[in-house]
C-alpha cells in the first residue's frame, strides 16, 4: 500500500485532486490492492471481479487502476513488458441521467419551509452547480452588478463563471449559507425530505436538479456547445447525453 499512499500524494500535490476524489480513489485502490502485483492473470481476475459492478462504476474503476498502473509503469515501480491493462474497456452502453420534471422542481421548493434549503434548491435548480461546488463557494466568488456573476471551481480545479440572476444570489447570502454553510451530506438529505413533503414518490437527489437543468436548457433551444460550458463538462459527449432525454418526451409529428 506504500506506492499506492504515494500515488494519492502525487495526484493532491501535482494533480490538485479534492480530498473526496482522494477518498474515492483509496478505496477503488484498495480493492485492487488484492490483484497486485498485477499479472495478466491477476488482471483478468480483477476485470471478472467487477463485470458484476454497474457499468458507471465499472468504468469509474478502470480508469482510476489504469491511471495507477501507468504511474508506476512511468516510474519503473512495475516489470512488465506491455501495459495490458490499457485494453480493458468499461461497458460501452450508457445509463441515461434521471431527470424529473420542472414542476416537480418547483414542488420541491415551494413545499421547503427553510431559508437556507429554499435559497440553496434555487441556486441548484437554475444553475446546473454540482452540490459540492455550491458548497465550495466563497463571498469572493460572487460579483454582483446588474447580473451576478459566479466562479465556479469544477472537477479537477478547472473554473468557470456563469452569469445568473442577481436577486437568485441574494437571496442565497441573505439566508445566511456563507455565514454556516451546511455540508453535502446535509443538502442531500434536506432535498429528500422535502421531495417527499411535496408529494414526489421517485428518488430525488440534488445531482437531479443538474440533469433537469440541463434537460430544460436543450428543450429552450439552447446550443450544446454554450450548456457544456455552462455545466463544466471536459467533452461535449458527455453533454449530448442529455439530448436523449429531451427527445423522449416529443411526440413525433406525421411527415407525410
Amino acid at each position: 500500500m506504500i506506492s499506492v499512499e504515494e500515488y494519492l500524494e502525487y495526484l493532491r500535490v501535482v494533480k490538485k485532486r479534492s480530498e473526496r476524489t482522494l477518498y474515492q480513489y483509496r478505496s477503488i485502490l484498495k480493492e485492487f490492492a488484492e490483484y497486485e502485483p498485477v499479472t495478466l492473470d491477476s488482471w483478468r481476475e480483477y476485470l471478472h471481479r467487477i463485470s458484476s459492478n454497474a457499468p458507471t462504476t465499472q468504468r469509474n474503476k478502470l480508469v482510476v487502476v489504469k491511471n495507477y498502473l501507468n504511474w508506476k509503469a512511468d516510474r519503473g515501480i512495475l516489470n512488465v513488458k506491455d501495459r495490458f491493462w490499457n485494453e480493458a474497456e468499461p461497458p460501452r452502453y450508457a445509463v441515461l441521467p434521471k431527470a424529473v420534471e420542472l414542476e416537480e422542481i418547483k414542488r420541491i421548493i415551494e413545499a421547503c419551509d427553510h431559508r437556507m434549503y429554499k435559497a440553496i434548491f434555487k441556486v441548484l435548480a437554475n444553475t446546473g452547480m454540482r452540490v459540492s461546488e455550491l458548497v465550495g463557494l466563497s463571498i469572493q466568488d460572487i460579483s454582483l452588478n446588474d447580473t451576478a456573476r459566479i466562479r465556479i471551481k469544477g472537477k479537477g480545479n478547472k473554473e468557470r463563471i456563469i452569469n445568473v440572476s442577481r436577486d437568485l444570489v441574494e437571496e442565497l447570502v441573505r439566508s445566511g449559507f456563507f455565514e454556516k454553510k451546511p455540508s453535502v451530506r446535509s443538502i442531500q438529505r434536506a432535498v429528500k425530505r422535502y421531495a417527499r413533503k411535496a408529494g414526489i414518490r421517485k428518488k430525488v437527489t440534488p445531482h437531479i436538479f443538474r440533469h433537469s437543468f440541463a434537460v430544460a436548457l436543450i428543450e429552450r433551444g439552447i446550443p450544446l456547445n454554450k450548456i457544456q460550458a455552462l455545466l463544466g463538462h471536459a467533452n461535449i459527449s458527455t453533454t449530448s447525453i442529455y439530448l436523449k432525454i429531451a427527445s423522449e418526451g416529443v411526440e413525433v409529428p406525421k411527415i407525410i
